[in-house]
């Protein structure tokens, strides 16, 4: 009997441990520290070229824009979240005239950061902060999310709530251009090719690869995307090979 007491004290104490242990299962650095700083006013600019293809694949064009994403409001969603609305302005290259063309949502969370955009739901970030670790970023997007843009046949291009985004580098340094961040952290969100480069331009190839890294206290930085696709020609020779679809890159030029 006079042994309990110490039984007791041995129990608490494993229980304080595993208290303590659970604890650092919360972030210590906030999520929204990656992210564009939600507050009204926040800016950044980037330099964003596109390649198209047109024609039938036949020829393809790069254009090249600013971007500017601005934190305009927020407001107070369904579910009793705070979300934030940023809309993004483009302009040529000269930066004379700014144009709004969208506007999205950004709604963080403790362990996760959110953002809607043309009523497609993606998880940006997601906690632990930690290389390797991988989560379904577009898991609450439907089968085939851009069949209205782009007819897509390959799997990667139509279930796109099936990838698995993976922190490559987490806390690391970055060099954009002539800038240089000391904290970043980089999100694979796919990686998948077939016969790429083309060797063989009578077989069917495909090309998806999604990338973004963020800086800490500024948000996206750098994002390189590629899902295109190509389909060989017809055997009777009524249609040449083709590519569809659509190559992205987003660099930061500027921020407040």
């Amino acid at each position: 009997m006079k042994a309990r007491p110490v039984v007791l004290c041995i129990l608490l104490f494993v229980i304080v441990v595993a208290s303590c242990k659970k604890t650092n299962h919360y972030p210590a650095t906030s999520l929204t520290d990656y992210f564009l700083t939600l507050q009204v006013g926040k800016y950044a600019i980037y330099r964003l070229d596109s390649l198209n293809f047109y024609y039938y694949g036949q020829l393809d064009t790069v254009t090249s824009y600013l971007a500017k994403d601005s934190v305009e409001s927020s407001f107070v969603d369904g579910s009793g979240n705070t979300a934030w609305n940023v809309t993004r302005y483009l302009s040529d290259t000269t930066g004379t005239n700014w144009n709004p063309t969208e506007t999205y949502t950004v709604t963080p969370f403790q362990q996760r950061i959110e953002l809607t955009e043309d009523n497609l739901r993606f998880v940006k970030l997601a906690f632990p902060l930690s290389t390797g670790f991988s989560w379904q970023g577009n898991d609450y997007l439907p089968y085939a999310p851009y069949q209205d843009f782009f007819d897509f046949s390959d799997d990667s291009h139509l279930t796109l709530g099936n990838w698995n985004y993976t922190y490559q580098s987490v806390n690391k340094p970055y060099a954009v251009g002539s800038q240089n961040f000391d904290s970043t952290v980089t999100v694979l969100q796919e990686n998948d090719s077939i016969n790429v480069p083309i060797r063989d331009v009578n077989s069917f190839a495909s090309r998806t690869y999604w990338s973004e890294t963020y800086a800490k206290h500024i948000g996206l930085v750098y994002r390189h995307t590629e899902m295109w696709e190509y389909q060989p020609p017809t055997p009777d020779g009524t249609q040449t090979g083709y590519k569809i679809g659509f190559q992205l890159t987003m660099q930061l030029v500027s921020h407040n």
